[in-house]
C-alpha cells in the first residue's frame, strides 16, 4: 500500500462531521497534502476550512448541506490546549444556557489570525497542552464562574463530578493544570471539586 492511499483510506475513515488537520494525516507532508488537495475538490469528501485544517463533509439533509461549526474550526487551527472559553464554556459544560453570539475560544499563546465568527482569548498558561478540549472548557467554567454560571456551587460540584464519574473529564488532571492558573476564587473551587 503506498502513502498517498494510506492517507486516503484515514480520511475516508474519519467519520462525517470530523475535523483534523494536515499534521494528524498518516503519512510523509507532501503525500498528504496532495491527497487532502485531490480530496477538497468541489463535491469532495473533505473540505478545506482553513490552511492546514479540513472538515470531514456530512451528508446533506433534506434542507441542504451543513457547514462546518466556526468554534470547531479554531479549536483544531489554535491546536492543543484550546478550548471553550467565557459564556460558551460554561453553556458547554452545563453551567449555564447562555450562548453567545459569538463562540468565545480560549487558546495558549497567541490566537491564531484570521478565524471568522469566533472570539479568541490567549491564555499564558503551557499546560493547559495536557487537557482535551472540554476540559480546557471547564477549567474555563471554573475560573469564570461567578461571571457565567446560572446554578449554584454545589449543583455545578455534582454536575462536574457525574461527568468525571462517566470518563469525559480527568479532574485530578484539570486540578493540577489549575495550579499555574490564576483567577479570583479558581483555586478554592478546585479544592472543594477534588477535595471530598
Amino acid at each position: 500500500m503506498n502513502r498517498t492511499s494510506t492517507a486516503r483510506d484515514w480520511v475516508m475513515a474519519q467519520p462525517p462531521g470530523t475535523y483534523f488537520s494536515t499534521s494528524d494525516v498518516p503519512g510523509t507532508r507532501g503525500s498528504a497534502d496532495s491527497t487532502l488537495s485531490r480530496l477538497a475538490a468541489p463535491g469532495g469528501p473533505i473540505q478545506r476550512v482553513r490552511q492546514g485544517v479540513y472538515w470531514r463533509t456530512s451528508a446533506p439533509t433534506r434542507f441542504g448541506s451543513t457547514r462546518p461549526d466556526p468554534a470547531q474550526v479554531a479549536i483544531v487551527a489554535a491546536g492543543p490546549g484550546a478550548g471553550l472559553g467565557g459564556a460558551s464554556a460554561a453553556n458547554s459544560v452545563g453551567m449555564s444556557t447562555q450562548v453567545p453570539r459569538r463562540p468565545h475560544i480560549a487558546v495558549v499563546g497567541r490566537a491564531p489570525k484570521g478565524l471568522a465568527g469566533v472570539q479568541m482569548t490567549a491564555r499564558s498558561n503551557p499546560h493547559r497542552v495536557l487537557l482535551s478540549p472540554f476540559e480546557v472548557a471547564v477549567l474555563e467554567s471554573l475560573r469564570d464562574f461567578d461571571r457565567y454560571a446560572d446554578i449554584p456551587w454545589p449543583q455545578a460540584r455534582r454536575r462536574l463530578r457525574q461527568l468525571a464519574a462517566n470518563g469525559e473529564i480527568d479532574l485530578i488532571k484539570v486540578a493540577d493544570v489549575a495550579a499555574h492558573e490564576r483567577g479570583a476564587g479558581l483555586r478554592d473551587r478546585i479544592a472543594d471539586l477534588v477535595g471530598s
